[in-house]
């Protein structure tokens, strides 16, 4: 009879594993990803590490020299401005009203254009609606303000036609706030529309065909049906909006420049005017990192939300 020889496995050193894990596919793999870290440090790190200790100081641009570290006491001031508390509510408040109004208004569109999908030039005219997030958010500031002149546009103009009375849309407190909400929805209402024509285009057809038969109304197959297919990708577009209105600037400089008085103040704007109007950086980076530690806030209680429905 033949004898069975034991093989004795030993554990694999731990400096053989380490040699392993920089082996040459590793160093190739880490070689390849430098590029991106380096490029992360240089243009998010760093800016973010000099923004805070920016805040962290008196820096004024006009006597830089005289730059020195004062720790917290621009957040402390932050929190007395009322200017700030304003910018902020502003903010939040113009947040929430834009996205639901694209939101209702985006979906109503949607439907249109799924239904009229067969009919001839559909097409052309959907090109046509989607216009307005193909333009810079400056130049459609600008292109408003011409639009809303109280003497030379057109819409005052139109009401002098139908003899109502002229209004001063952009010098008007309520008028101005609700007149950038206006333009901010008009720009962004087509991206919202084209995420929710998706989502209603990822719906079986067998399934649409089914609540047809069962006699389900448009209630029924809108929260049954459409909402189950549509509030994923949704989530992914209000978390796109919440960060672009967080940090809405180029609207609000081109049309009001945060008038008249406080009325359409913005976070953003804020942190400029502080910043490269009145020189004072060390309080505009303060206001900057406020911005972005709401911002961080928002964002995880968005991806939380999202996680739990599996979006992400």
């Amino acid at each position: 009879m033949g004898t069975m020889t034991k093989i004795h496995t030993e554990p694999i050193p731990e400096r053989i594993q380490k040699r392993k894990r920089f082996s040459g596919e590793n160093v190739t793999g880490w070689f390849l990803v430098l590029p991106a870290i380096l490029y992360l440090l240089v243009w998010n790190v760093y800016p973010l590490i000099y923004a805070l200790y920016v805040s962290l100081t008196n820096l004024n641009l006009t006597r830089p020299a005289l730059n020195k570290f004062i720790g917290l006491n621009n957040y402390l001031l932050l929190l007395k401005d009322e200017t700030f508390r304003t910018a902020i509510g502003n903010t939040l408040y113009m947040t929430v009203l834009s996205i639901l109004f694209e939101l209702v208004i985006g979906y109503f569109c949607a439907k249109l254009f799924v239904r009229a999908e067969k009919i001839k030039g559909v097409n052309i005219l959907r090109t046509i609606f989607i216009l307005p997030i193909m333009i810079t958010p400056l130049v459609a500031g600008l292109l408003w303000s011409y639009i809303l002149n109280p003497t030379l546009g057109i819409i005052n103009y139109i009401f002098k036609i139908l003899h109502l009375p002229i209004l001063p849309w952009l010098g008007d407190e309520k008028l101005a706030y609700y007149s950038i909400v206006a333009i901010n929805v008009w720009q962004w209402t087509p991206f919202m529309m084209l995420l929710i024509i998706a989502g209603l285009n990822s719906i079986p057809k067998s399934l649409i065909e089914v609540a047809e038969l069962e006699g389900a109304g448009w209630w029924k197959k809108f929260i049954h049906l459409e909402i189950p297919f549509i509030s994923n990708i949704i989530s992914i577009g209000v978390f796109i909006r919440v960060m672009e209105n967080l940090k809405m600037f180029d609207v609000v400089y081109a049309t009001t420049n945060g008038g008249p008085g406080k009325a359409t103040e913005m976070a953003s704007l804020l942190a400029y005017r502080q910043s490269f109007l009145y020189y004072q950086t060390g309080y505009g980076a303060a206001v900057a990192v406020l911005i972005l530690i709401l911002s961080t806030i928002l964002v995880q209680l968005l991806f939380k939300s999202m996680w739990r429905r599996d979006v992400v």
